[in-house]
């Protein structure tokens, strides 16, 4: 998978930006179970992408180290 920082959804609403966002919805996303990208089948999805596709698929770019993952917890 990719090298992302793994946040809480309680960290995540709190990133400047983000103070809009519902801790619920984040809290959802987090927990849903692992799916596969729906285009290339390898990679789980990214959950805050929200796309269903993995990181790589919905960005074009296969670094994800500046980019956060919800994760249910540390």
């Amino acid at each position: 998978m990719n090298n992302f920082t793994l946040i809480t959804p309680e960290e995540y609403v709190k990133i400047p930006g983000n103070e809009r966002k519902s801790l619920e919805a984040a809290q959802k996303k987090a927990a849903r179970p692992p799916r596969m990208c729906s285009v290339c089948e390898v990679e789980h999805e990214w959950k805050l992408g929200g796309t269903g596709l993995c990181f790589t698929c919905s960005t074009g770019e296969n670094d994800a180290s500046d980019d956060y993952e919800l994760v249910v917890s540390k």
